[in-house]
Parts: structure tokens; sequence; C-alpha cells
């Protein structure tokens, strides 16, 4: 534990020194740091659980995909009129 508080002490000391610019890309890779690991996490699941997590959405997935071409569909229509 000691040695986890030590690295969060370095990097904020260290980040504390870089510019905004520098900073936003520490960010920006400490985000895709965490992104990797949720799909790390996703890989480790077994292929039947996978799929019916995929199977249990599926439905949900295209009524959303639906209505959102329906939404879209009216708003062509309405740059048409214009």
């Amino acid at each position: 534990m000691e040695t986890t508080n030590d690295i969060r002490t370095q990097l904020i000391q260290v980040v504390a020194t870089l510019s905004p610019v520098q900073q936003a890309e520490v960010l920006d890779f400490a985000s895709f740091l965490r992104e990797r690991q949720l799909a790390w996490k996703w890989d480790a699941i077994p292929d039947e659980h996978a799929a019916a997590l995929k199977a249990e959405f599926a439905d949900e997935d295209a009524a959303f995909s639906e209505s959102a071409l329906v939404d879209y569909s009216r708003l062509l229509q309405r740059e048409d009129e214009k």
C-alpha cells in the first residue's frame, strides 16, 4: 500500500510541473489505460456469457437504432421542407 501512495505522490508532483496541454495528454492517456482495463475484463468473460449478454441487449439496441432512424428521418424531412 505504501508503494501505491509513493507512486501517486510522484505522479501528482510530476503532473503539477507540466503545462496544461501536457496535463490534458496525461489525462487522455490515463483514461485510455482505464478503458483498456475494462476491455481486458470484457475479454476475460467466457464466450457463452458474452453471447448471453449480447443476446440480452440485442432487442434493446435494435429498438434504440430504429427510434434514432425515425427521428433522423423526421429531421431530414424538415430540412427538405425549408
